[in-house]
């Protein structure tokens, strides 16, 4: 069992990503490895957008692993399940985030969505409904943030905005010792909710894209920039 406070926490957004890296096929392993061409510049801890003919890892924020001249290993993905992952149809890119820059003066970090969706059926035979899960809800993802119009951070999300980009995010929990990898589309109002007694903020708000959040643990300490 393990538990840690969020304190100390830090996100960034990736505000500048390298050229894709095309993707010709994915194999079916635990440990996924990506068919490129050589000179493909990517190394071993590089973090990468997936862009994938598989939903599953689809906007996927994730670690280089391995790599050869032409090859790259991402360790978490686990495509073995040819059901969800079929045969020669992953190919897309691999884009590499070269450049992060935080979202600071966080107050509040909220999240909806996500929540199981039901259909109910009930036979002649019964006497209570029968519950069948059948999608689960888009999510998002808001964050409050302290008023500050000269941060970099505000015409990273305002361009983003404008040009429905999709940011790979990261968030850095220094007593969990864990890093946080997902993607989102952002929309960002710049103009600061204004009450009196109160500290200004804004809400940048994602759409998140990732069906899934990585986890790395720290294999040595690490700072959070």
């Amino acid at each position: 069992m393990g538990f840690a406070l969020p304190n100390g926490a830090t996100i960034f957004v990736g505000s500048k990503l390298a050229t894709p890296v095309a993707v010709t096929s994915v194999s079916n392993a635990s440990g996924a490895v990506f068919t490129v061409a050589s000179g493909h510049g990517l190394a071993v801890g590089d973090v990468v957008l997936v862009s994938s003919g598989w939903t599953l890892v689809d906007s996927l924020v994730a670690r280089v692993t391995a790599q050869t001249t032409t090859s790259v290993t991402i360790g978490v993905i686990n495509s073995t399940d040819t059901n969800f992952f079929p045969v020669g149809t992953g190919a897309g890119s691999l884009t590499k985030v070269v450049e992060w820059t935080e979202i600071p003066q966080i107050t509040e970090v909220a999240q909806s969505g996500g929540d199981q969706q039901y259909t109910q059926i009930q036979f002649l035979s019964d006497d209570r409904q029968r519950n069948l899960a059948t999608y689960k809800a888009a999510k998002s993802q808001t964050i409050t943030m302290a008023h500050d119009s000269s941060l970099p951070i505000y015409s990273v999300l305002s361009a983003a905005d404008r040009y429905g980009d999709t940011l790979p995010m990261r968030m850095y929990v220094p007593k969990a010792k864990e890093t946080r990898y997902w993607s989102g589309k952002p929309s960002f109002d710049p103009q600061p909710t204004t009450a009196p007694n109160a500290v200004e903020t804004v809400q940048p708000s994602f759409a998140i894209q990732s069906r899934d959040m990585t986890f790395y643990k720290d294999v040595t300490p690490q700072s959070a920039a």
